[in-house]
């Protein structure tokens, strides 16, 4: 926030923001934080909807970059600001979209967001969630033998293998409350051949961030009329 072309009027617009208002509200913790939650209520509705083939009622919805630069836009305002709280459910729906769209290595890295940040006794769904994922990368993209072993690990605690299917998961009764599992070596590797590790996959994402603003800021400086 302290470089002289940060996009006040983008990250004001994602988090519901007065722009007069950003560069003092933004600096305020307390008040970055309560808008980041504010917007990621609202993107997950939306997002609810949406899945559900309904029309999304909240504004949020109509951001040009709805849902998936939205949701990353907004995992990373939950990381900077430290209101974590829905990171673990945004960046699940990442994953997802992700691995869907064929991208293993960007599906693997909000995995390990979800991972990292979850919190057992709340996230856990999620986690697990993110986890059964997990299972479905390493066997298209990873290590077959990673696989099994975390396929084995959700067999061990109730977890149906197929979780993050789910629209909105939920855990058998009998499952066990979330580990805080470590990530199995043997994840997608990143172009460079290095292995995405919890701890390398919030700098993963911060650089995924920083390309797609400069993506953004060229966009807006073509569409700028010519002097």
């Amino acid at each position: 926030m302290d470089r002289s072309d940060f996009p006040w009027g983008r990250v004001s617009g994602l988090l519901g923001v007065d722009p007069a208002d950003a560069p003092v509200a933004l600096r305020d913790a307390e008040r970055a934080r309560e808008a980041v939650a504010a917007a990621s209520r609202a993107f997950l509705e939306a997002d609810d909807d949406r899945r559900a083939g309904r029309t999304p009622s909240s504004p949020i919805a109509a951001h040009p970059d709805f849902p998936t630069g939205v949701g990353m836009s907004l995992v990373g305002a939950g990381v900077l600001w430290g209101q974590t709280a829905h990171v673990p459910a945004i960046a699940l729906r990442m994953a997802e979209d992700h691995y869907e769209d064929g991208d293993d290595e960007l599906a693997a890295s909000f995995i390990a967001l979800v991972q990292q940040t979850a919190e057992p006794g709340r996230d856990d769904a999620e986690a697990w969630s993110a986890q059964s994922l997990l299972v479905a990368v390493l066997q298209r993209s990873g290590d077959p033998a990673a696989a099994d072993a975390l396929a084995r690990d959700l067999a061990a605690h109730a977890v149906p293998i197929d979780l993050w299917r789910d629209a909105a998961p939920h855990l058998p009764e009998e499952s066990m409350d979330w580990h805080g599992g470590a990530l199995v070596e043997g994840m997608p590797p990143r172009r460079d051949d290095r292995a995405l590790s919890v701890e390398s996959a919030e700098e993963h994402l911060q650089r995924l961030m920083t390309e797609m603003l400069r993506e953004a800021e060229a966009e807006e400086d073509g569409d700028a009329p010519s002097a």
